[in-house]
């Protein structure tokens, strides 16, 4: 699992979407890019790949821009991480399972299990987390609920 400044960018624009845009408002990267700080031509890197994973809506010409493409309350930051890392969820989660076989090396079979273990959390808190003030404790209590509900990886 890697938390990578793109993918910090990414969940830090999709909230601004989240929190700005409706179903008929776009938020152009202009804006986005001005209130992050980050140039635009990488923002349009991020949200092409936000865009062919269909969390995004891009619309072109006067008065375009951007909007999610589902509700905040059905985007993880697990989807957006997936979206930009290039990686699918199903790939992520047998590598973590694929790589705890070898009980010589404790130490990655427990990195692998603590990045899946992050992974699984990050799959239950959604970008409604960050938009709707009285979900939060919601958000949390479901994640970690989450968290629980399945098996370790090994029994080491």
């Amino acid at each position: 699992m890697r938390l990578t400044t793109k993918c910090r960018h990414a969940v830090t624009a999709l909230i601004h979407l989240a929190n700005r845009s409706s179903e008929e408002q776009t938020i152009s990267l202009s804006e986005i890019s001005a209130i992050q700080g980050v140039s635009l031509s990488y923002l349009e890197q991020l949200f092409a790949k936000m865009r062919q994973a269909d969390l995004v809506i891009g619309t072109r010409g006067p008065g375009g821009g951007y909007r999610l493409n589902m509700a905040a309350d059905e985007i993880s930051i697990a989807d957006i991480l997936d979206a930009i890392d290039d990686r699918c969820r199903d790939d992520r989660l047998q590598h973590f399972e694929k790589a705890c076989p070898d009980k010589r090396n404790f130490a990655q079979n427990k990195w692998n299990e603590f990045s899946r273990d992050l992974y699984l959390y990050l799959s239950g808190i959604h970008l409604s987390h960050f938009t709707d003030p009285g979900s939060s404790k919601r958000e949390y209590a479901h994640a970690s609920t989450q968290r629980r509900a399945y098996e370790p990886l090994s029994s080491l």
